[in-house]
């Protein structure tokens, strides 16, 4: 095996702020996906826990009963607490959808989501680069499946005009925000085919909800009249919205057939509860905070004329990807290459991750440092 392509857990100690340690340096930390900070934000949290410990809630007279470290069952069993089902019902109104349905992260999400609604005998039509999670899904659902070029809807109507008729069922998938090179789906060209060829229309908001949309709900909040064209929408706790797992909202049958059917729901213990009482509290008491950190970061974006809050820096082959990004660690700055099978091979790269919280200094900072190190690699 290629020595440039094995992976090592990073020793890193902790997080705070925009900074990560490891082995006794701070680094300023480009590799995280706590884009809003909130991950890592003292004053919330202490907040979130004296509420804990003080018994005061807005949502329940019973705090510290449901605060629980463990569900020690899946949800179908005995791990259907209260907070689960508070939250499920705040997520479908947010999304103005008529049920929602919580996971133990976006992987399981979606896994679950689509090797619970699709089968044998049904079509699937993906973007080539969907996240790895997607894939996972499409192979265990045995569904056919067709993957379009890049947001290239040319060639998904291709794909469609050729296959969709020989199949009852029809699923379109995408990100919203595509994780390793930051752009986005157009969604005005999804929706057009997804209802010109009757599909349904899965959106993955793992990276939009929180930074885009005005209510800070995703690609998917653009447009108004974006989320009543959609289907299916899965959206990620676990980077900007500074929590874990994930959730569907759907119309109440998609929800249904999953709680009977995705298998990553059916046969998962549940998060603790107390974690779903942190996502709740995020959600709704830090909303103010989190449509201000959005803004922060818009404006940080605009400063260097950036279109996303996700930069992917292009090296090529793995070895020089680790090397600049060992120059860059020298310098203070915390950015991990990514390689293959992650991205296509001879695309090794430097996944730059903004957070609100930056200074502009430090964004100009490691562009200019990146751009000597990569002058120092053409020469």
């Amino acid at each position: 095996m290629d020595t440039n392509l094995i992976r090592k857990l990073t020793p890193t100690t902790h997080r705070q702020g925009i900074y990560i340690a490891e082995q006794g340096k701070k680094y300023i930390n480009f590799s995280s996906n706590d884009y809003l900070g909130l991950g890592t934000n003292e004053t919330i949290r202490k907040n979130f826990l004296e509420q804990i410990l003080a018994l005061q809630s807005p949502y329940t007279e019973n705090l510290f009963a449901e605060a629980l470290f463990s569900s020690s069952s899946s949800r179908l069993l005995s791990g259907n607490s209260a907070p689960y089902i508070r939250l499920e019902s705040f997520l479908a109104n947010w999304y103005a959808k008529e049920a929602a349905l919580l996971f133990n992260s976006g992987y399981h999400a979606n896994l679950g989501i689509i090797a619970g609604l699709m089968q044998k005998g049904d079509s699937i039509f993906s973007d080539k680069l969907n996240h790895n999670s997607i894939i996972a899904g499409i192979k265990q659902s045995n569904a056919d499946f067709y993957r379009y070029k890049h947001r290239d809807y040319t060639h998904l109507e291709d794909l469609l005009k050729k296959h969709r008729h020989t199949y009852k069922k029809a699923l379109i998938i995408t990100e919203s925000v595509f994780s390793m090179d930051g752009d986005c789906a157009s969604l005005t060209d999804l929706i057009f085919l997804k209802e010109k060829y009757h599909c349904k229309l899965m959106l993955d908001e793992a990276h939009g909800i929180g930074v885009l949309g005005k209510k800070a709900q995703g690609l998917c909040n653009e447009k108004e009249n974006y989320i009543p064209r959609i289907d299916i929408i899965m959206g990620a706790l676990g980077k900007a919205m500074g929590s874990q797992g994930a959730y569907c909202v759907a119309e109440k049958e998609i929800i249904d057939t999953l709680i009977n059917f995705a298998p990553t729901f059916i046969f998962s213990t549940a998060l603790p509860p107390i974690q779903i009482l942190w996502t709740e509290y995020l959600l709704t008491a830090c909303m103010e905070h989190i449509l201000k950190q959005r803004q922060k970061l818009k404006t940080l974006m605009q400063a260097f004329s950036l279109s996303s809050h996700i930069v992917p820096v292009i090296i090529g082959e793995n070895d020089a990807a680790i090397r600049v990004a060992g120059q860059l660690r020298e310098k203070g700055f915390f950015v991990l290459p990514v390689r293959p099978p992650t991205v296509p091979k001879h695309t090794a790269r430097l996944r730059l991750s903004l957070c609100a919280d930056m200074k502009q200094e430090h964004v100009a900072q490691l562009f200019s440092e990146l751009e000597a190190c990569q002058c120092s690699l053409n020469g």
